[in-house]
């Protein structure tokens, strides 16, 4: 019984041996591997191609020290054009334009309004600034065309010394129109609220 206990203990000894003889190799040969990368990579020898040549830091453009100054004297002031003297005009005009547009109703007239007025005074234009396709489908009688897009180019159309009446399929841009000729052509112009529609539903005719 002794000897078999012995054999026993004898056997496991063997085992723990052998396992930390294993583990001691393997540790041995993950060190070697470790250091054979470090001999590798700390041997090899960087090569200088000369592909790349720095610029000398004395003249270099990154040294601030190198870079010109000018004297404020040498500086020319800018001269104001007459083109920046025209827009501070329109300018002006625009800021007019926005501080009287609520105290006029926002240049907006109801289709009765505008037959009111004319009724009274036939010194009006009807201006569709819608494209000439629409307007070609209908629009109210004497209207002249100006797309929205021309309007600019196009204004001379428009008689001189006459109020203006803008309408539109959208308000919207009627209004964009009445303030590119308060501003830019100095008409008295006004939006002609609901446009073709509803100058139909008040029983007024259009043309072809």
């Amino acid at each position: 019984m002794r000897s078999s206990n012995l054999l026993l203990g004898l056997m496991a000894l063997a085992c723990l041996l052998v396992q930390a003889c294993a583990t001691e190799d393997q540790e041995l040969i993950d060190q070697n591997k470790v250091d054979q990368m470090n001999t590798q990579i700390l041997g090899e020898k960087k090569t200088d191609t000369g592909s790349y040549k720095g610029q000398p830091w004395a003249t270099s453009s990154l040294n601030d020290s190198s870079k010109k100054t000018t004297s404020i004297g040498s500086i020319t002031p800018v001269q104001v054009t007459s083109g920046l003297v025209q827009s501070s005009d329109y300018m002006v005009k625009t800021d007019s334009f926005l501080k009287e547009a609520m105290n006029n109703g926002f240049y907006v007239m109801s289709v009765t309004e505008f037959l009111n007025k004319t009724s009274a005074d036939k010194n009006w234009a009807i201006v569709d600034v819608r494209p000439a396709q629409l307007y070609a489908t209908g629009h109210l009688p004497g209207a002249i065309n100006i797309p929205l897009s021309d309007l600019i180019s196009q204004m001379g159309m428009i008689p001189a010394g006459q109020k203006v009446a803008v309408y539109c399929a959208i308000d919207t841009n009627a209004a964009f129109a009445v303030q590119t000729l308060r501003v830019y052509g100095d008409r008295d112009a006004f939006v002609l609220l609901g446009g073709i529609v509803t100058w139909q539903a008040a029983g007024m005719p259009v043309v072809t």
